[in-house]
């Protein structure tokens, strides 16, 4: 259930790699006070996930942890800490999800509440799929181009504002004028799993 208050904590990102390859990523939004785990699909690259209390959504960030570890045979590869969803695509015979691992407060305290991020370190996290997608020579290219972006000191957002138009907006944060919205495309897989929040809505410089 979304908080109906402010932001009670700050959003907070973990993705578990499970020595199965398997991919989890577990968020804990600062607009609501339970967490989320969606799963990478291994095969196509889809993301999954069903609301369902218990198997994908729980009460804390340690409880989501303790069952992706736990309800898998396989040990933890790795886990990657992070402050923020910037986007994810499947790319032919593998994934990638980009997260913010730094964050500067650039507008610490918006009149009437929220903060603007500065995103200054980032992270591509990239997940390998058993059932390679044909890719065209165009697709490649842009996928090259997409991995090598730089980033850090050069994006931001607000994720309880919207700040793609005049101060103060009267429009919720999720729409946004997309002429400003850098990765309108990138966020797609979590709308279409009916979780828009969970990846923010990057402006650039």
């Amino acid at each position: 259930m979304a908080s109906s208050a402010g932001p009670l904590r700050d959003t907070s990102v973990v993705v578990v790699t499970l020595e199965s390859s398997e991919v989890y990523i577990i968020v804990s939004l600062c607009t609501r006070t339970d967490t989320q785990v969606i799963y990478i699909d291994p095969t196509t690259g889809a993301l999954r996930y069903t609301a369902k209390q218990g198997y994908d959504v729980f009460k804390s960030q340690n409880e989501a942890l303790d069952h992706v570890t736990n309800s898998s045979k396989w040990l933890c590869k790795s886990v990657t800490h992070a402050r923020a969803i910037l986007g994810y695509a499947a790319l032919g015979s593998f994934a990638v999800l980009l997260v913010a691992t730094r964050l500067t407060a650039s507008i610490p305290n918006l009149p009437g509440g929220g903060c603007v991020y500065t995103v200054t370190e980032s992270q591509w996290i990239k997940v390998s799929l058993q059932n390679p997608q044909p890719q065209s020579k165009t697709e490649n290219k842009n996928i090259q181009e997409l991995t090598e972006l730089d980033i850090d000191g050069k994006h931001y957002f607000c994720e309880t504002r919207d700040i793609t138009r005049p101060f103060p907006s009267r429009m919720p944060v999720h729409n946004p004028d997309e002429e400003f919205v850098w990765n309108k495309w990138f966020s797609m897989p979590f709308r279409n799993i009916g979780l828009p929040q969970h990846c923010i809505i990057l402006l650039q410089v």
